[in-house]
């Protein structure tokens, strides 16, 4: 009997679909419905142990309105919308005061609980980041501010420090990212800023970040992913996200980062491009070869084509010719000698006057046989 064969992929290929089916599952549900492109965007980032997905989206939006201290006839031009994935609230709203209000959010009140929480205004549309870096750690947000959003850099909007770091993100308007910024009289090398995955460094779990982290007395090991593991805990890490020996998302795992939206834009675009050009390419082809034979028909005949159209003209009329002599009626009485001979032709003498000497030789010979 023939050996059957597993079906079944080895293990190493099913812990890598399983990999990516998870982080395709992390991504789709931090996604955020369609709001309002012209609409200011603000992030409600709750702490204190809040999770958003216990509670309502009603009454989180009542528990935000209060807290903005937006009057009830004015709610219904904004939008409220939690994100359970990355525990956060999204606020759409059209008027500026309202967005003002929402980004001066402290603390969010449920029920007899309070939660500290703090806002912010997302980046509008048709904006991208970009990021310089070796910026000095005592250079606070105003000389950041007034370094960087200068006549001499006309795209930058917003500039802002992340963390505690040495690096600077840079707000430009439209969607394209200068290679160099100029910081006061330096000339700095700008790159695309990278969005990373979020991961809590509190819980060790993935989509959402430690401030707003919902399990503060709930964790996993980032390593062997062991529950609640203790102080001492040692074991052999393994990334959930490229598979290799650091714990998930450490800060050397190059697949933490996301793909820039600027880049995503150009490989779709590329792509539209070439199919566009595959089908145009298609559609010419019976184009051609519908041209090809219309030029064949109304342009004249090649020199070759003439000359045997004319060939096999010439051959029909001479053989039309030939079939109308053949078919002349000849008298019974008529003789060759009738005909103009050549010798009379270049003396000149005409078909007449041959004729009537051979009349007159005829009748003295009709005369003499009488005789």
């Amino acid at each position: 009997m023939p050996e059957q064969r597993s079906e079944q992929p080895p293990i190493g290929e099913s812990d890598k679909k399983q990999r990516e089916q998870r982080l395709r599952q992390i991504t789709r549900a931090s996604r955020m419905p369609q709001l309002p492109r012209q609409d200011y965007k603000i992030i409600v980032r709750p702490r204190g142990g809040l999770r958003v997905s216990d509670h309502g989206a009603a009454r989180i939006a009542n528990s935000v309105y209060q807290a903005a201290d937006i009057p009830r006839e004015a709610r219904e031009q904004d939008t409220i919308c939690p994100n359970y994935q990355q525990n956060i609230i999204v606020v759409s709203t059209p008027v500026e005061e309202h967005a003002n209000r929402y980004q001066r959010i402290a603390c969010i009140k449920l029920g007899t609980q309070e939660f500290e929480a703090s806002a912010y205004e997302a980046a509008p549309e048709n904006t991208s980041k970009g990021v310089i870096r070796g910026i000095p750690l005592d250079d606070t947000a105003r000389d950041i501010t007034a370094n960087v959003i200068t006549p001499r850099n006309p795209t930058a909007l917003v500039a802002k420090r992340m963390g505690n770091t040495t690096n600077v993100i840079v707000l430009f308007d439209g969607y394209r990212v200068p290679s160099y910024v100029k910081y006061g009289g330096a000339l700095i090398r700008c790159s695309l800023y990278r969005k990373q995955l979020d991961v809590c460094y509190h819980c060790g779990r993935l989509g959402h970040r430690a401030d707003v982290c919902p399990n503060p007395n709930d964790k996993i090991c980032r390593g062997c992913r062991m529950p609640n593991p203790p102080e001492n805990h040692e074991c052999k890490a393994r990334c959930q996200l490229c598979d290799q020996d650091h714990p998930t998302a450490d800060r050397t795992c190059k697949a933490r980062y996301k793909t820039p939206f600027l880049v995503r834009k150009r490989r779709w675009e590329r792509s539209r491009q070439e199919q566009e050009n595959t089908s145009y390419a298609a559609q010419e082809r019976p184009s051609n070869a519908n041209s090809a034979s219309d030029q064949s028909e109304s342009f004249p005949r090649l020199a070759h084509e003439r000359r045997s159209r004319s060939r096999s003209r010439n051959k029909s009329r001479s053989k039309s010719r030939s079939q109308s002599r053949s078919r002349e009626p000849q008298s019974p009485g008529a003789d060759a000698s009738f005909r103009v001979s050549w010798a009379d032709k270049v003396k000149g003498a005409s078909a007449e006057a041959s004729c009537d000497e051979k009349v007159a030789k005829l009748e003295d010979e009709l005369a003499n046989l009488n005789k």
